[in-house]
């Protein structure tokens, strides 16, 4: 199994600086749908361009990603952090306000009292 990713891995990376070699592979494959179906000039058959005008559109469209750089790359930058950095929690302006917190002795003691029940 890690062999197989590996491999498709390598054949990814390998397939995507031969995009124009792929495009032309397709085209051969499906060289009947596309002058059938794809082809701008399909309703001009004294030209005979059996889907040469969609070749040539996408091959023109991976040449322009290619110059501006949007072939699914993204750049991001990256930030590490020292996790060894030591920090100082300290207050900025100490408090001179005393805080009290009030306990009513009523609330502890319990609502309602134990169930006893009747001695014979």
């Amino acid at each position: 199994m890690r062999y197989f990713f590996v491999i498709s891995v390598f054949l990814g990376l390998l397939l995507q600086n031969f995009s124009q070699v792929v495009i032309m592979v397709k085209y051969k494959i499906d060289q009947a749908y596309i002058a059938s179906v794809l082809c701008e000039n399909r309703d001009k058959p004294d030209m005979h361009c059996n889907g040469k005008c969609y070749l040539r559109k996408k091959l023109r469209q991976d040449e322009q990603q290619q110059q501006n750089g949007t072939t699914g790359k993204e750049k991001y930058e990256v930030s590490f952090v020292n996790a060894l950095q030591e920090f100082d929690f300290t207050p900025i302006a100490p408090s001179s306000k005393l805080i009290v917190y009030y306990q009513d002795p009523e609330l502890h003691t319990p609502l309602f009292s134990f169930f006893h029940p009747p001695q014979a």
